[in-house]
C-alpha cells in the first residue's frame, strides 16, 4: 500500500534536488563569542564606496572572487543596502540584520543574529537581496522578503532544552510566528529547524515572466543574468503574466497553535500591486498568475500543515492558470495540550481551504494525532471534528490524494464545498485509531474515486 513507486520516485527526485542544493554547504560551526570583536557604531552601509574598514569590512574587493568579507564582529546593527558589490557576512553576533536589495551576490553563514529582515518595502535601487543564508542561528526572521536564494541549515526560535523531556512537550512549543517569508520565485527553504511556525506568503508583484527566469526579468532586450532592476522598471515590460515557485523541504518545525507551517495569500491586492519598493505602475493593470508551491519531506511536530487561499480572488485578475500545490513525504504529528485540548481548539493535520484551479497532489504523508497522557489515562475519545486530511471549499482542480497514512483523528479525508468541476480521487489510504476514513457532504458535487 503505502511505500509505493509513487513514494520512492517522489522522495529521489526530492534528494537529488536537495543534494544539488546542498553540494556548495559545508556545515560550520557559529564562532563562539571569544572570537568576536566588540563594536560600539552600528555597520551601515549603502552604497558601494561604503565597503570600507572603517564600516566593518576585514578584506576583499567586492568581486564575485573577491567578495568583501565583514566578520567576527559583536554589534548592535549591520544594515546593508542598494548596493551591487558581492559580500560576505560572517561569523558576528548581531541583534538586527537587515540586508536590502543588494542582489544576487550576497552570502550570509555562522552568525548569531537577533532579527533577520531581508528586502524590505521601501524605496530602493538595487535588486532583490538573493544568493544563500546558511549556517545561522536568528532568534526569529521578521521578514525574507522576495527571497529567490537559499535559505538552509539554519536554526530559528528558542530551543527547548533536549535534556529535560517536558520541553519537548505542550505547552513549551511555541505559538508565535518564528519565519516571515514573504514573497518568493524560485526559493528554496530547507533543511533548518524551526521553534514556532513559518508562513509562506505569495507576493504577486515579486514574480518573473517564466518559471526558471530570474525575479523582475520580463522578457525585454536586457540580459536578464543582470539582477539589477532596468526590466521591472521599464514600462514596455509585459507584467500581463506572473510566475512564482517555491519549494519548502526537508525542514524540522516545531509548534503550537492551529498550524506550523502555512501557505497563505490573504490580503493579495496588498502585495500584488505597486509598493514602496516596487513602484512601476504597470503592475496595478490586470493580469494573472502561475503558481507553483513544493512542500516536501517536511517534519511538523506539534502542529499541522494548512493552505490558506490558493489563486485569490482578485479585481485585476482576467482569469486564473492551473497551479501546482504539491504537499508529499511529510511526517505531521498533531499534539494535543495537557488539559485534553488540542492547544485552543480542533486543528487537522493537512487542510486545504479557498483553492481554485489547482493540481493538488497529496502524497506519501504521515499524519498523527497525538493526544495528551491524560486523555490516554481518563480513557478519552478524540474530538468527532478532527480529519487527518481537510478539504474546504476547493472550485475547478484535480486533486490526488494517494499513498498517505493517518492515525488517531476521527476522520481519515474530509471534504466539504466542492464544485462539480473539481475530480478527486484518494487512493491507498492507510489507517489506524480512525472511525471513518472518507468522509464528504451534499455540498461535494463529485464522489470520490476511491481504491475498489
Amino acid at each position: 500500500m503505502r511505500g509505493s513507486s509513487r513514494k520512492r520516485i517522489a522522495l529521489a527526485i526530492t534528494m537529488m534536488v536537495a543534494a544539488a542544493y546542498s553540494l556548495v554547504v559545508v556545515p560550520h560551526a557559529v564562532a563562539a563569542d571569544e572570537d568576536k570583536e566588540t563594536r560600539d557604531q552600528s555597520i551601515v552601509i549603502s552604497k558601494d564606496t561604503q565597503f570600507t574598514d572603517v564600516n566593518g569590512v576585514r578584506s576583499g574587493s567586492g568581486s564575485m572572487a573577491d567578495p568583501y568579507v565583514i566578520s567576527n564582529w559583536d554589534v548592535s546593527e549591520i544594515r546593508i543596502s542598494d548596493t551591487d558589490k558581492h559580500f560576505v557576512i560572517k561569523n558576528n553576533k548581531v541583534d538586527f540584520l537587515t540586508l536590502n536589495w543588494n542582489g544576487n551576490n550576497v552570502l550570509v553563514k555562522n552568525n548569531q543574529v537577533g532579527d533577520l529582515r531581508v528586502n524590505e518595502n521601501v524605496e530602493r535601487t538595487g535588486g532583490p537581496t538573493t544568493g544563500k543564508i546558511i549556517n545561522n542561528e536568528f532568534d526569529v526572521v521578521g521578514q525574507l522578503r522576495h527571497f529567490d536564494g537559499e535559505f538552509a541549515h539554519n536554526t530559528v526560535g528558542a530551543n527547548p532544552d533536549p535534556m529535560d523531556p517536558n520541553q519537548l512537550e505542550i505547552p513549551f512549543f511555541s505559538d508565535t510566528r518564528a519565519v516571515n517569508f514573504d514573497g518568493f520565485n524560485g526559493a528554496h527553504f530547507f533543511d533548518n529547524t524551526i521553534y514556532g511556525y513559518v508562513e509562506v506568503r505569495l507576493h504577486g508583484h515579486h514574480h518573473s515572466s517564466a518559471y526558471g527566469e530570474d525575479s523582475h526579468y520580463h522578457g525585454s532586450d536586457h540580459d536578464h543574468s543582470d539582477h539589477s532592476e532596468h526590466s521591472m522598471d521599464d514600462p514596455d515590460v509585459d507584467h500581463t503574466n506572473r510566475f512564482h515557485e517555491v519549494w519548502v523541504h526537508d525542514n524540522t518545525i516545531y509548534a503550537a497553535g492551529p498550524y506550523a507551517l502555512i501557505y497563505t495569500d490573504t490580503n493579495h491586492a496588498g502585495n500584488d500591486r505597486t509598493a514602496n519598493s516596487e513602484d512601476n505602475k504597470e503592475l496595478n493593470k490586470p493580469h494573472t498568475h502561475h503558481t507553483r508551491v513544493h512542500f516536501l519531506n517536511n517534519k511538523l511536530v506539534g502542529a499541522g500543515l494548512y493552505v490558506d487561499i490558493f489563486n485569490a480572488d482578485d479585481e485585476n485578475h482576467t482569469g486564473t492558470n492551473r497551479g501546482l500545490m504539491e504537499i508529499a513525504g511529510n511526517d505531521i504529528t498533531v499534539k494535543e495540550a495537557s488539559d485534553g485540548l488540542p492547544f485552543e481548539g480542533t486543528y487537522d493535520g493537512i487542510t486545504v481551504w479557498n483553492a481554485k484551479d489547482i493540481n493538488l497532489q497529496i502524497m506519501d504523508n504521515a499524519v498523527r494525532f497525538e493526544p495528551s497522557d491524560s486523555a490516554l489515562d481518563a480513557g478519552e475519545e478524540f474530538d468527532s471534528q478532527t480529519s487527518g486530511i481537510s478539504l474546504q471549499t476547493l472550485r475547478k482542480g484535480d486533486v490526488s490524494i494517494v499513498g498517505n497514512f493517518v492515525k488517531n483523528f476521527f476522520y481519515g479525508v474530509r471534504a466539504s464545498d466542492m464544485s462539480q468541476d473539481v475530480i478527486w480521487r484518494v487512493f491507498d489510504l492507510e489507517t489506524v485509531g480512525v472511525s471513518d476514513q472518507i468522509a464528504w457532504d451534499q455540498s461535494v458535487k463529485n464522489e470520490p474515486k476511491k481504491d475498489r
